[in-house]
């Protein structure tokens, strides 16, 4: 049932003090749906591929705005001060400049911003240029993390990008002029039929560039999409040990330039901090825009995927309020924790869902999901809470998306 931010705070407890909180904003377009990606699965490519002169797309920056200025001073007035942003999507780089100052405008003019460790924006090679660039640094951006997945026009074409290798190392280039000294790529290693060789041409190039942090993701083969579905014909093959290859030969690559593994598919120093709240849940967050989801005083907000219309005429609302500790949310939260070194840590859980994490254990469906888990790692399990070996957590991540296991709910990160 739909609900608002002070409804589903009001004998929540609210957030204490001096609360630190993450802002994450979600920007719901694209140049294009990417075969592999399941971010967007839900969102009409109509809808995605909406240009800013268009109607909905005017509507839905309004909205956003709309939003920001309705919640803003209800969490201000609880105490959350913000430390970590987060523009994704979609692709957030994607925004016109006229779009980006109105959000941040919004933004700027309703939090207190001056405590901020991080602020990181998303982009994607074919729509940054200098101009957009200086101009997220003067918004505040201090980390970019730039959507590249390979370095060959070939795989580009193959898995549905719009952008050129040539685009993607300039786009790099073009970030560490602009005075980002915080660059994260994305790449995706593990594709149906791709070899050692291309996985080592792409590892030692991309550690030619000006970039201190690296997102390798395992290619997820996600229902709903166009790879599922070629798979699914026959047009190529998950082949789980060859995946597995791949990661570790991406891993030794990276560990022998100095990028050490902190989480699987996460490299290099510092860590991105958005990634470590969401992980390992380490605070609070609010969710702005369609597709985004919030973690407020225990409850779990969320916007729906693809309801990019329906948040536009009612921003203030969101389309769903769950506890925090509802069964398939500690799922969500444990999948997500065991990828990391640290795991999840029992008292920050407790802190942030309002139950222990040994009674959470104990559902019968995160029990099972454990089991699965426990059976394709070793999982530890003591007064700190519960974590994979970390030798095990990228089999295990591997393994298991192979039957689908992990639910989408995540937002974006990297």
């Amino acid at each position: 049932m739909p609900t608002t931010l002070p409804q589903t705070l009001r004998g929540s407890g609210g957030a204490l003090a001096e609360q630190p909180l993450l802002i994450y904003v979600n920007v719901p377009f694209c140049n294009s749906k990417c075969h592999f990606c399941d971010w967007v699965t839900e969102v009409p490519l109509a809808d995605l591929r909406l240009t800013p002169d268009s109607s909905p797309r005017r509507r839905y920056v309004a909205a956003l705005v709309e939003q920001i200025e309705t919640h803003a001073p209800t969490l201000g007035g609880l105490g959350y001060r913000p430390e970590v942003m987060y523009w994704g999507g979609g692709t957030a780089s994607i925004l016109t400049i006229e779009e980006i100052e109105a959000v941040a405008g919004a933004l700027a003019a309703r939090f207190d911003l001056g405590g901020l460790v991080e602020a990181t924006i998303e982009g994607s090679p074919e729509s940054m240029d200098p101009g957009k660039l200086k101009l997220f640094r003067a918004a505040g951006f201090n980390r970019i993390s730039i959507g590249v997945q390979a370095f060959d026009d070939a795989r580009l074409r193959r898995i549905g990008r719009v952008h050129t290798a040539e685009q993607a190392e300039r786009a790099v280039r073009m970030a560490a002029d602009a005075g980002f000294d915080n660059i994260n790529i994305d790449l995706i290693v593990g594709f149906p039929g791709q070899g050692a060789d291309e996985v080592s041409r792409t590892i030692r190039h991309a550690v030619t560039l000006p970039v201190n942090h690296f997102s390798v993701y395992p290619y997820r083969p996600t229902g709903g999409t166009v790879m599922r579905r070629q798979v699914g014909r026959g047009m190529g093959r998950i082949d789980v040990a060859e995946q597995l290859r791949s990661y570790d030969h991406a891993r030794d690559l990276l560990a022998r330039h100095g990028f050490e593994e902190y989480a699987t598919a996460y490299f290099g120093a510092p860590r991105c901090e958005s990634d470590e709240v969401y992980y390992k849940l380490t605070m609070d967050w609010i969710g702005f825009g369609s597709g985004a989801n919030s973690l407020i005083g225990t409850r779990f907000l969320l916007n729906d995927r693809g309801g990019l219309h329906r948040f536009s005429t009612a921003p203030h609302r969101f389309d769903s309020d769950t506890p925090a500790s509802a069964p398939h949310l500690t799922r969500h939260f444990l999948a997500q924790a065991l990828t990391t070194v640290d795991g999840m840590d029992a008292r920050t859980f407790q802190l942030r869902t309002g139950r222990s994490l040994r009674a959470a254990c104990e559902e019968p469906a995160v029990r099972r999901m454990l089991e699965q888990i426990n059976r394709r790692g070793r999982l530890i399990v003591d007064s700190r809470g519960i974590r994979l070996h970390r030798d095990d957590m990228a089999s295990a991540y591997i393994t298991m998306n192979s039957v689908d296991l992990y639910a989408a709910t995540e937002q974006p990160g990297g």
